[in-house]
């Protein structure tokens, strides 16, 4: 790797480099004056690896880390971000819509005219009560 491409990459503790030795290992330290990195081999003490001898190098999460691939991966967080905005946005509307509906109004409606029915059906049983009377004593006196 270049001076160049090391300035340009995006370093972060526990990204992934390989070696011109072909060893994949955990970043520990930076180190932009030297153009270096140090890095965490097990049971070796940590050691500082020049730009010159690293081959690739990856982000913890798997990903390229020049500047574009990263631009591009924010630019998706922030799309998806935006999408999620958006349907939590008309999920409220929706959810207004429904509370504004003046739902009280409609219930007494619905009170009143059960009230009304019931008003009625006891007009009816009255009646027929009043006509079983009648009956029962027509039935008396002819007896």
């Amino acid at each position: 790797m270049t001076e160049k491409e090391f300035d340009m990459q995006v370093w972060r503790r526990f990204d992934t480099v390989t070696l011109d030795t072909g060893i994949e290992t955990t970043i520990m330290n930076i180190s932009f004056a030297t153009r270096s990195v140090r890095i965490y081999i097990k049971d070796a003490p940590p050691e500082w690896v020049a730009c010159k001898r690293i081959d690739a190098h990856k982000s913890r999460f798997g990903g390229e880390t020049d500047d574009a691939a990263i631009i591009e991966e924010l630019h998706n967080k922030i799309m998806a971000q935006q999408d999620r905005i958006e349907n939590l946005t008309a999920e409220k509307k929706a959810l207004n819509e429904r509370l504004s509906k003046n739902h009280i109004s409609a219930l007494l409606t619905q009170i009143n005219i059960i009230g009304s029915q019931l008003q009625e059906k006891k007009k009816r049983i009255e009646r027929i009560d009043s006509s079983l009377q009648l009956i029962k004593e027509l039935v008396e006196k002819t007896e």
